[in-house]
């Protein structure tokens, strides 16, 4: 019996997709999802996705990152966990793309940082707050693949890190969070980053 299998017997919750009872994600819905896109990612040792970003998946993220439903870190967590068992992960520690401090304060929480921990006790690994961002910038979602490079360069900074880091956010599109934050991580001392995302689109 999986670990998604174990919260559909347990949770008092309903599917993020379908709406009935019992779990966060149910096997209906999970069915459903296929298989992630996994883009190449400048600076980025391995990336590995739980799921597309689609259906109940986008539902789970969207619940954590805008409702601050904390519980719905678990089932991601979950699908990062399957995807991660025999891939070879060499992370010694676990950290997240941080959040924009305003966004965090109106939420009541780093979304990204709630899954990290997640994350980080499923794969037994510490989870350290690693990256810090430089200054405010538009929000990524409102720009164009290329305007979203441009807009990260520079944008985080880390100190003092182990050498293999495993990053944790719950989106990669274009890639240029997760490269920016790598930038960072390996100025700090990273020599090997692994980004694991939950969803991709």
């Amino acid at each position: 019996m999986s670990l998604l299998d174990l919260i559909d017997l347990g949770a008092p919750a309903r599917c993020a997709g379908c709406r009935r009872p019992g779990s966060p994600l149910c096997r209906v819905c999970r069915a459903r999802l296929g298989r992630a896109h996994v883009p190449a990612v400048p600076g980025v040792d391995h990336l590995v996705v739980g799921w597309p970003y689609e259906g109940g998946a986008r539902s789970l993220v969207l619940d954590l990152k805008l409702k601050g439903e904390r519980g719905a870190a678990t089932p991601l967590a979950a699908a990062l966990a399957r995807e991660v068992a025999g891939s070879g992960l060499m992370a010694e520690a676990v950290t997240w793309v941080p959040g924009r401090p305003d966004e965090n304060r109106r939420r009541g929480l780093d979304h990204a940082g709630v899954l990290a921990a997640e994350v980080g006790r499923g794969l037994g690994l510490p989870v350290r707050p690693l990256l810090r961002r430089t200054g405010e910038r538009p929000d990524q979602a409102s720009l164009g693949a290329a305007e979203r490079w441009a807009n990260l360069q520079g944008a985080f900074w880390a100190e003092d890190c182990p050498e293999r880091v495993a990053l944790v956010d719950d989106l990669v599109t274009t890639g240029a969070t997760a490269s920016a934050c790598a930038q960072a991580l390996r100025a700090a001392g990273a020599l090997r980053v692994e980004v694991l995302a939950a969803c991709s689109a």
